[in-house]
């Protein structure tokens, strides 16, 4: 994949990715990948970390969850 946005809808639920930033109104909000690594978010940290404890989002690079707090805010 390398570069791509992930959205979720407003709930978190049903992801898809684009490979550019368009708006999508029944999916606000996004995790943008660069080198398939998560390089920013927008939207709510709760809804866009998608572990147990809503506090991190899978790095597709490292195969591993990273935390959302040590990626800016878009």
């Amino acid at each position: 994949m390398k570069n791509f946005f992930l959205y979720v809808d407003r709930e978190g639920k049903m992801p898809f990715s684009f490979s550019t930033r368009k708006e999508i109104k029944s999916h606000p909000f996004y995790v943008r990948y660069v080198s398939d690594r998560p390089v920013a978010y927008h939207g709510p940290k709760q809804i866009l970390a998608s572990n147990i404890t809503n506090d991190k989002v899978y790095c597709y690079q490292r195969q591993e969850f990273v935390s959302i707090d040590s990626i800016p805010q878009e």
